[in-house]
């Protein structure tokens, strides 16, 4: 039996163990969208990037012009729908986690850093033209914070904070169940706290001084390693070259780092350092329940030896930095959805606000 017939099957199978009403979450990243419909439990039925009839369902490119994205989005979601044989009827609505700020009153979107085209475009009420189904909109960040509250690592704490750590670092807050957006969609900027308040601090990628994205995003880490190999005797040169991508330098810092490299090491465990500073910050201002670690520069993330020891030296500096009750009370782990966690989240907001729209 080929893989496709088996995802297939597993897909149908779990609309049949399903509990309704289901959902539609839809993460809309810089360069693609990912759709998936979950169930009232959180349970992820099918994807439009899943393999069906021997080829990729849907594949839809956010370079696209807001109009014809939107459209493709409409119709992948039909399709999706028809394939499961679930009816409109039995779905409560729709979620999409933007990258960008909003407009809550006028549910536009602001201004989109990585998808200029779409300013001002009204994304919920478009979509909404399309699907008769109600559509509410959430930062994307907070889509995947959400994803972990309801059905991930935080899954029965009463708070969260998600830092997502790649090229910058994104940060998604639940409290109480409640994405915290702010007025216009900047709630979780965390990666812009202050840790270095010097003249010499290194520039973040918005073009300030100091920010903890400045330190400990993948771009932050490429820019430290560079300017230590230099003057120290390390694994590292040989390896990290003019050519290099910055986006590849925390993997080599993580190949080498595991194989005994001190600088390497030291790298990690200042980015540990660094990262416990922004989030005593955090922590003292929303008292969360959980903080997570999510993206693509974890260190080999949960299982890995050296994960969790990049995770026990947040942890342990944390303790040392913040207030001993709240030290007492925190979790501080790793994330479990992965890619999944955007649309997954995207979804139980939905679900969230349909339910609210019923009590």
């Amino acid at each position: 039996m080929s893989e496709e017939i088996v995802q297939e099957q597993r897909a149908l199978y779990a609309v049949r163990d399903a509990v309704p009403p289901f959902y539609i979450g839809v993460d809309i990243g810089g360069t693609s969208v990912k759709i998936g419909i979950v169930d009232d439990v959180g349970n992820s039925i099918d994807t439009n990037e899943e393999c069906h009839d021997g080829a990729p369902f849907t594949s839809i490119k956010t370079d696209a012009q807001p109009q014809v994205a939107v459209a493709s989005i409409a119709e992948a979601i039909d399709t999706l729908l028809k394939r499961l044989g679930i009816k409109k009827k039995n779905c409560g609505g729709i979620g999409l986690g933007v990258p960008a700020t909003m407009d809550k009153e006028t549910m536009k979107l602001r201004r989109p850093p990585n998808l200029p085209s779409w300013a001002d475009f009204s994304i919920c009420c478009e979509l909404g033209k399309l699907l008769p189904l109600p559509v509410i909109f959430c930062n994307d960040a907070n889509a995947a914070a959400y994803g972990e509250y309801w059905v991930g690592s935080a899954s029965g704490q009463s708070s969260l904070a998600l830092l997502t750590l790649g090229t910058g670092i994104g940060t998604g807050i639940i409290i109480e169940g409640k994405s915290l957006d702010g007025a216009i969609g900047y709630g979780g900027e965390c990666g812009h706290i202050i840790i270095d308040p010097s003249e010499n601090a290194m520039f973040c990628g918005c073009g300030k001084r100091g920010h903890l994205e400045a330190y400990c995003s993948a771009t932050g880490v490429a820019k430290r390693t560079i300017s230590q190999m230099m003057y120290r005797e390390t694994s590292l040169r040989p390896k990290i070259t003019p050519d290099t991508k910055f986006a590849d330098i925390p993997k080599i810092v993580y190949f080498e780092a595991e194989g005994g490299d001190k600088l390497a090491m030291e790298i990690i465990l200042d980015t540990a350092k660094y990262l416990a500073i922004g989030i005593t910050s955090l922590l003292h201002t929303i008292d969360a329940s959980c903080i997570l670690f999510g993206g693509a520069m974890t260190f080999g993330g949960k299982g890995s030896p050296l994960g969790e020891r990049f995770l026990t030296e947040v942890t342990k500096e944390v303790e040392n930095r913040v207030f001993p009750a709240i030290a007492e009370n925190v979790l501080i782990d790793f994330a479990a959805l992965g890619s999944d966690a955007g649309y997954i989240g995207a979804a139980g907001l939905a679900r969230e606000h349909a339910r609210s729209q019923n009590r």
